[in-house]
């Protein structure tokens, strides 16, 4: 287990999905043993005994809990298929799938479009109003159905609604997992904010923006080593237009599917390097995507974190900052944490990392949202703006053009490309 029995039990009480299966929490008044997303009611903190595995809880004692069957849940698999999804209806006019995922809470919205709204990659992201839309590409079974979607906030109703192309029909219970985790609808806030206290306090509302597809948040982190938001978008654009897949929607800037790692896997270093992308993180790039395509890296949350970023950093161009980065977006971990991150040391007042990690104890395990919540405490307190934005930005830019740009001190990780 990445936690402690205390973090645990945090974690058990927000009932939060990341962590079902990472850890089983036994009782020893009724000597039972749940998953952490049980339903029922959290025991008291004195009775609970956590374990890694339901073979040490049953090895103490311990019997399996009828309501959440813990002995039945594949350790460590979360539910790929959005457990209890039904598509509500299909759009009168379009044929296009429509349905809602509700969430806790306060939720912002704004400050979650703002976030993706800075790094949309052209062709692949688009931003329009309060709407979130980009291409998507499902995998399963050596076949690809590629589509689009859109998610909006639902009027006078705690849900985002998402509208779906046609083409993605036969696997809407995997697109909505995916959007699930790229928006963070199912998280906690009142217990998150609860647990880190005074920095929560003027948004509590702040999600975690995740990731569609894992491969895809890798490639970004990569090009966003130590350059602006502006810079690693451009980027990106280009990388996705060489080696993306076209395809077809009702929305002009919509254009193409990002890039898989099969395909990324078999290029070579001069093919990156053309579009204007360091050589050395074109092998990063390549070395990540060789990495996903033969299985020996999973970037989606069933997978061992703390294995998967030991994985990552093994990687050639790939240090602490971009790990902690991918886990926290691509492998939905809440506890990551970019220690070595410009902006997390600027809102800390710090330059030591090992001092930033020693202050970010506290927050444990939900020190991915306190990433969000610094980030945004240095925009809050530098600029005035009617949408919120957490991203890593030091100062508002100078010219006073748009409040999504980061400035270049802000954005970069400390770390070297190798």
């Amino acid at each position: 287990m990445l936690l402690n029995d205390d973090l645990c039990y945090r974690a058990m009480k927000a009932r939060d999905a990341r962590f079902d299966g990472r850890f089983f929490v036994a009782v020893s008044s009724t000597r039972i043993y749940c998953r952490p997303v049980c339903p029922a009611g959290p025991p008291k903190r004195e009775n609970c005994r956590f374990y890694p595995d339901i073979v040490a809880a049953e090895a103490t004692g311990y019997r399996a809990c009828l309501r959440c069957t813990p002995n039945l849940f594949p350790a460590g698999i979360p539910d790929e298929a959005a457990n209890g999804f039904k598509p509500k209806r299909r759009h009168k006019s379009t044929d296009n799938y429509v349905f809602d995922l509700p969430y806790r809470e306060p939720y912002d919205w704004r400050a979650m479009l703002a976030f993706l709204g800075a790094r949309a990659v052209a062709g692949v992201e688009e931003m329009e109003g309060a709407a979130y839309r980009r291409t998507v590409r499902v995998s399963r079974i050596d076949r690809d159905w590629l589509g689009w979607l859109e998610v909006a906030p639902v009027d006078g109703k705690p849900a985002l609604r998402v509208t779906a192309s046609p083409s993605l029909g036969a696997v809407l219970p995997l697109v909505a997992a995916r959007i699930k985790r790229l928006t963070d609808v199912a998280s906690n806030p009142a217990e998150i904010a609860s647990a880190l206290g005074a920095i929560a306090k003027a948004n509590p509302g702040l999600r975690i923006p995740g990731a569609f597809d894992g491969f895809e948040i890798g490639v970004r982190a990569i090009l966003g080593q130590q350059v602006t938001v502006a810079a690693a978008r451009t980027v990106g654009g280009r990388f996705a237009a060489a080696f993306g897949t076209a395809i077809e929607s009702p929305f002009a800037s919509l254009t193409t599917a990002f890039p898989t790692p099969e395909k990324i896997a078999r290029l070579t270093v001069d093919h990156i390097a053309r579009l204007g992308i360091l050589a050395a993180r074109s092998r990063s790039i390549i070395a990540l995507a060789k990495a996903i395509a033969d299985g020996s890296i999973g970037l989606g949350p069933a997978t061992d974190v703390a294995s998967e970023i030991e994985k990552l950093r093994a990687l050639p161009g790939i240090g602490e900052w971009t790990a902690q980065y991918i886990a926290m977006r691509a492998l939905g971990w809440p506890d990551a944490f970019p220690h070595t991150d410009y902006g997390v040391m600027k809102a800390l007042d710090e330059k030591d990392p090992k001092r930033v990690l020693k202050i970010a104890e506290q927050w444990r395990p939900w020190r991915s949202y306190a990433v969000m919540h610094l980030w945004h405490s240095l925009h809050r307190s530098s600029v005035k703006s009617t949408v919120p934005h957490p991203a890593r930005s030091a100062s508002p830019s100078p010219s006073g053009r748009s409040t999504f740009r980061e400035p270049r001190s802000a954005h970069h990780s400390t770390e070297v490309t190798q």
